[in-house]
């Protein structure tokens, strides 16, 4: 899995490739965490879900580790382009709950 990170005044958008599964979430995790850490004056993290291809558990804890993190510096996190196969994993696990859809 990689990620590459578009910043946008307030928010970080993190287009993510690959499968979300356990060796895919290693790949990045340190990554976003590092990008949440150092922005300045963080309102929102988006993960751009466009080229994730599958999601398993280990990929849902990623999204709840992330958003208990953005929740902690008073950030939100926010999906877009969700595929077909992971929003129905979202709508089961209750994601959207804490993680609204945005464009």
């Amino acid at each position: 899995m990689k990620v590459e990170f578009v910043y946008e005044r307030d928010n970080i958008r993190a287009m993510l490739f690959g499968d979300m599964d356990e060796y895919g979430v290693r790949q990045i995790r340190d990554e976003v965490d590092f990008a949440i850490e150092n922005a300045t004056g963080l309102r929102a993290l988006t993960l751009d879900l466009k080229g994730v291809t599958f999601i398993d558990s280990t990929g849902l804890g990623f999204v709840l580790g992330r958003y208990k993190r953005l929740r902690a510096r008073h950030a939100e996190l926010l999906l877009a382009n969700v595929n077909e196969q992971v929003d129905k994993v979202f709508r089961t696990s209750g994601v959207y709950r804490f993680a609204p859809i945005v464009e």
